[in-house]
């Protein structure tokens, strides 16, 4: 089954909305490291702690690094926030990292980099590697401007729901027997270029049905916005949703703590086969959602930092050992960076795109799996 295309004018205003941001843009709309990552009251600095910044990266002159983001107050933002700031205590000197809201998700920050619109990004370990085959999107070439320097600092779990009113009414357990009974069902999912959207398509096609089929059977489908999701599965003009969610996510956790939901459980069949994809399996704590009493094993996605295969190598290196030996920093950033794994920053399933030199090189110095 083909990949739902990301709808042409909304690539477009997000490639206009980067060249109007500018590539290393001190715009004051934008929120800079260097302003907003001063040492607090108390707090140690790296020159307090014996540490020092790296040695100067050659072959350019240093400047303010753009970091493409999504909006201002979502997670991805305080997430690249985050990572900006960490980042900024060990570059290169005269080198520092700027958060920029200009992202739309999914695979934009990887493009906006590759496009030459910013020098870093955050990306998505799925669509990486399809951007990287030339498989994303029939229109889009595969990148060859971008790599990646770490993954795995965020996870999206699969999170697949049926109502309960459906699920009593119809006896099914899980998606592969509601795919293969033919059940007419009312399925949601989030918009189409989408990360929930694209593994919602993948999961079906690993099934061997599409959307087609589903509304061939009498079901229909729908791809909206988070909110739309949840409004709609509550009021019942939705029946099953198929999303990739990162956990505590706001839309779906008020869902589940208002209206009683079902969770079913993907066989490991169909895990293997979105593992071959690159997603990968981990489980889903219990009470990550009201009413989900118990560990689900699901599929995963990886968000993973991006950046120009222009940026000089040493200073590349040094973001990389910034972000991979300082774990702890991250957390009293942003808590749940937590979850993020340093020994397997390199690993390819994690990342999608190839590793950038200098990430290489600190990777084998450091004895570290890429």
């Amino acid at each position: 089954m083909k990949l739902k295309k990301v709808i042409a004018t909304a690539m477009a205003a997000m490639m206009m909305s980067g060249a109007l941001a500018g590539c290393g843009s001190s715009d004051s709309t934008t929120t800079t490291a260097a302003q907003s990552q001063a040492p607090a009251a108390g707090e140690t600095t790296a020159a307090e702690a014996g540490e020092t910044k790296a040695a100067p990266a050659d072959g350019q002159t240093p400047r303010v690094l753009s970091f493409a983001s999504q909006s201002v107050g979502s997670t991805a933002y305080a997430r690249t926030a985050a990572l900006a700031a960490v980042m900024n205590k060990y570059l290169p000197e005269g080198w520092s990292v700027e958060t920029q809201p200009i992202s739309t998700g999914g695979p934009a920050g990887t493009l906006l980099v590759e496009g030459g619109t910013c020098d870093m990004g955050e990306g998505i370990n799925i669509s990486n590697k399809l951007l990287v085959e030339g498989t994303y999107q029939k229109d889009i070439p595969p990148v060859e401007n971008v790599s990646s320097i770490l993954g795995g600092t965020d996870y999206a779990y699969y999170l697949i729901m049926f109502t309960d009113e459906f699920q009593k009414k119809n006896n099914v357990t899980t998606l592969e027997d509601l795919v293969s009974q033919k059940i007419p069902f009312k399925l949601v999912t989030k918009a189409s270029g989408s990360a929930g959207e694209l593994g919602a398509s993948q999961l079906l096609d690993i099934l061997g049905v599409s959307y087609d089929d589903i509304t061939s059977w009498g079901g229909e489908v729908y791809h909206v916005d988070p909110n739309e999701m949840g409004d709609m599965l509550k009021e019942n003009r939705a029946d099953v949703s198929i999303d990739i969610v990162g956990l505590g996510q706001a839309a779906m956790s008020e869902l589940t703590l208002t209206k009683t939901m079902f969770f079913p459980q993907l066989s490991d069949e169909t895990l293997a086969g979105l593992a071959d994809l690159g997603y990968v399996i981990k489980d889903m704590p219990e009470n990550s959602w009201g009413g989900q009493d118990f560990v689900i094993k699901t599929a995963t996605n990886s968000a993973n930092i991006t950046v120009s295969n222009s940026l000089p190598d040493d200073l590349v290196y040094a973001m990389t050992k910034a972000i991979v030996e300082h774990k702890d920093e991250l957390v009293a950033q942003l808590p749940v960076m937590e979850q993020y794994m340093p020994e397997t920053s390199g690993e390819a399933s994690r990342n999608g795109l190839p590793l950038h030199p200098g990430a290489i090189k600190y990777y084998e110095e450091a004895g570290l799996e890429h």
